[in-house]
């Protein structure tokens, strides 16, 4: 497949977000890269099929021979146990990489939000420049626009927290569980 020529902004962003993802990978201990390859080797369709046909072949084996000669007579003690052991094995397992994948998307939202209160500021200066040049032509009406007075200010992250906070509490809790849905 032939890759398209992207403008130079755009691989600059491309970069970027490589960067924090290499950067998170980087920071991952040995033992972090072993849990995410065993979660990745089990995570796969095969290893499914692959502990269905251990399942059933431990069956076979111990329900097959005379009683005297089975290693684990029905109903499989020993194969329950194992079954017990790997499924909380994986469940520490997700655990422990959902961990990982956790940090990585704070710090994303992180800088997700920091970059959205570079752009609100830069877009109300850019308000703030436009509303002085249309004061300065002499051609073009000078006139109030109170709006694009108010789109000039920056917004006080503090008052809109504590506003979204106050909304989420006068939220009736049926009403927030199903929109949370």
């Amino acid at each position: 497949m032939v890759q398209a020529e992207l403008p130079p902004h755009i691989e600059q962003t491309v970069e970027a977000v490589e960067k924090v993802h290499v950067e998170h990978h980087k920071a991952a201990s040995p033992i972090d890269r072993v849990l995410d390859c065993i979660r990745a080797a089990i995570s796969r369709p095969a290893f499914l099929g692959l502990l269905l046909v251990v399942v059933v072949a431990w069956t076979i084996a111990n329900a097959a021979p005379p009683a005297a000669r089975q290693l684990d007579p029905p109903p499989f003690l020993y194969l329950a146990l194992a079954l017990a052991i790997a499924a909380v094995c994986i469940a520490v397992l997700i655990l422990a990489t959902q961990w990982r994948a956790d940090l990585l998307a704070e710090h994303r939202e992180k800088l997700i939000l920091q970059l959205t209160f570079v752009s609100e500021q830069k877009s109300a200066k850019l308000i703030a420049l436009i509303e002085e040049l249309r004061r300065d032509l002499p051609h073009v009406r000078d006139r109030v626009d109170a709006e694009a007075q108010q789109m000039t200010e920056t917004v006080n992250v503090s008052a809109v927290s504590q506003a979204l906070k106050g909304a989420e509490t006068s939220i009736p809790e049926s009403d927030n569980e199903s929109a949370n849905l």
